[in-house]
């Protein structure tokens, strides 16, 4: 994530391209205990893995809230659950922007913590839909605190040798967050109020991490900027373990000093063509990165797992439990590959195969409506012709052989394979006996469709973890010049929590519209589109310094430039 500020315009204080001073490899100091460093930084990725606990843990539990014993959510509650979280986070993420440059690092992930558990034990306190959203929205501000602080906080601790690997495994906790959120729904989904013990067991790693952090320092390049130098020259001392870190602190004192020197008008700067044209590129791969549907898959997997057959919650909330497990062990794929790949072949590589994963997630939803048990519509299910359709329509349920309503029974005497209004609740208004009615999956119909949607949701999280889960984050990192850094991440942070609240607010609602194989193939053509643009636009920045790399958008640009000035003069001579 970026240490973007929304309520400052100085520009990063990462100033390895150009530095003052010796390499910071030559600055570290020989010798020294990194326990504490380490220690420091576990305790700082409780924040990643909560973030992703929480944005995990609503795929199974959604299953849960849904059904007529808890809160019987509607398509629309349940989207708007989902989208608490992520509306949570856009605000969070803003206010962190300028909690960090006024409160500082630490102060920020504290209040995330608090929140995390504050929100963690209202969701599993809730009594109503209502108290449930309050929930899931103080929960979602404090995932906006900690996506943005924590990796900065990391980043701002570590020596430059190791700071990569570290701010790395921030999301690689993410992920792990994910994945342990989808196990523990699988083994509550049995449990009497399992779904209260899913939503409020993030309050105690949260609650760890709050104590955790009162005995943690603030970061040494925030207390320098504040103009506080012995207590940098203290917290700079306990994360390196040793007296020998007068080099290094020189270092960051002269980076701030060059960060005041330097401070410029970024707005000015922003209108630069390159500049655009790298803010256009940044912003745009991190929407395609929520467009190809990711938050679909995490925050509903267990229901589109429901929608491919698979009826028993406990059997749906495991399989989509094995899916998540994709989504973590691809993550460390992508970090080993990055530097040796290179960002625009993994890009490339990963949007490919989530583009035809895609495909094929449609093609088989697709094939098991073809294969799916034909039913007769009554009322305003009237003209549906098989289960799949029935069931993955909002206002309609299946009611199977051997028992129709008697209502209808003598209207339809040769076949009581039924698609009629209800809901939920449907069974215990009589409708249809408790053991023959269906509102999410078709019972009756063959699994083999179900076990080839399953390998696609795998193979899906396999190519979008080990490229476009992790490559907008780096590429956004490397891309911008330096006094506009902190802006522009901004934005493109921005887009991502706007586009990832998009999404997940509208998936079940393009379902009903489109059926599931139509939601899978929109997805799957804004992948194409994206691999399209990106093949034209994405430049290859692995190794290169970072003015070089912003020179490559000046180039372009100048020809660009060239291209119309030429076509401009071709015009005039006519």
């Amino acid at each position: 994530m970026s240490r973007s500020s929304l309520c400052s315009t100085r520009k990063s204080p990462q100033h390895e391209a150009a530095p003052l001073l010796p390499k910071a490899d030559a600055m570290l100091p020989k010798e020294g205990n990194p326990l504490y460093l380490y220690l420091l930084t576990l305790c700082s990725t409780i924040g990643g893995f909560l973030f992703g606990y929480d944005t995990g843990v609503i795929s199974g539990a959604l299953v849960l809230l849904r059904s007529p014993e808890v809160f019987d959510l509607t398509n629309l509650q349940s989207e708007s659950v989902v989208s608490a979280a992520v509306g949570g986070a856009i605000v969070g993420a803003a206010l962190s922007s300028c909690g960090n440059d006024v409160f500082g690092r630490r102060r920020v992930i504290l209040m995330s913590s608090a929140m995390f558990t504050t929100g963690s034990v209202l969701m599993a306190s809730a009594n109503s839909f209502g108290e449930l959203l309050v929930g899931r929205l103080v929960v979602g501000i404090a995932i906006g605190f900690a996506s943005m602080t924590v990796p900065l906080y990391i980043a701002e601790v570590s020596p430059p040798d190791i700071r990569g690997q570290l701010v790395s495994l921030n999301n690689a906790c993410v992920t792990g967050g994910q994945f342990f959120a989808c196990v523990l729904d699988a083994i509550l989904a049995d449990v009497d109020q399992g779904w209260r013990y899913m939503l409020g067991l993030a309050a105690i790693p949260a609650f760890l991490q709050f104590l955790g952090f009162l005995a943690l320092p603030e970061t040494p390049r925030y207390l320098m900027s504040k103009g506080r130098k012995e207590e940098a020259w203290d917290s700079l001392v306990k994360v390196r373990g040793t007296m020998d870190v007068s080099m290094e602190f020189s270092h960051v004192e002269d980076e701030v000093e060059r960060d005041r020197y330097e401070d410029s008008n970024v707005w000015e700067e922003l209108k630069s063509p390159a500049v655009i044209r790298a803010l256009v590129l940044g912003c745009f791969i991190q929407a395609l990165a929520q467009l190809c549907g990711i938050n679909t898959v995490m925050y509903y997997g267990a229901t589109i797992i429901q929608m491919a057959g698979f009826t028993n919650p406990t059997t749906a909330i495991w399989l989509s439990a094995l899916v998540s497990f994709s989504n973590f062990i691809f993550t460390f794929v992508g970090i080993y590959l990055v530097d040796r790949a290179g960002r625009r072949l993994l890009t490339l590589g990963s949007l490919a195969g989530v583009f035809f994963s895609l495909v094929a997630l449609g093609g088989s939803f697709y094939a098991a409506e073809l294969q799916s048990t034909e039913v007769t519509g009554i009322g305003e299910c009237s003209g549906i012709a098989t289960c799949f359709d029935c069931v993955a329509n909002v206002a309609c349920g299946f009611c199977s052989e051997g028992s129709p309503d008697p209502i209808f029974a003598l209207s339809n005497p040769t076949n009581a394979n039924l698609c009629m209004p209800g809901n939920t609740a449907s069974t215990m208004q009589g409708s249809c006996a408790t053991s023959n009615w269906s509102f999410q999956a078709c019972p009756t119909d063959s699994r083999a469709p179900g076990w080839a949607i399953f390998v696609a949701l795998f193979v899906y999280l396999a190519f979008f973890a080990s490229g476009m889960g992790c490559m907008p984050w780096t590429i956004n990192a490397e891309i911008y010049p330096l006094r506009v850094r902190s802006f522009a991440l901004s934005m493109a942070t921005s887009v991502c929590w706007i586009t990832n609240l998009l999404v997940s607010f509208t998936f079940l609602s393009i379902v009903d519209e489109l059926s599931v194989y139509g939601a899978f193939w929109l997805y799957a053509s804004i992948a194409l589109f994206g691999f399209a643009y990106l093949w034209k636009e994405l430049p290859e920045t692995k190794g290169l310094e970072l003015e070089e790399i912003q020179q490559i958008f000046e180039r372009r640009e100048q020809r660009t430039s060239s291209v119309f000035s030429t076509i401009s003069s071709i015009q005039t001579n006519e």
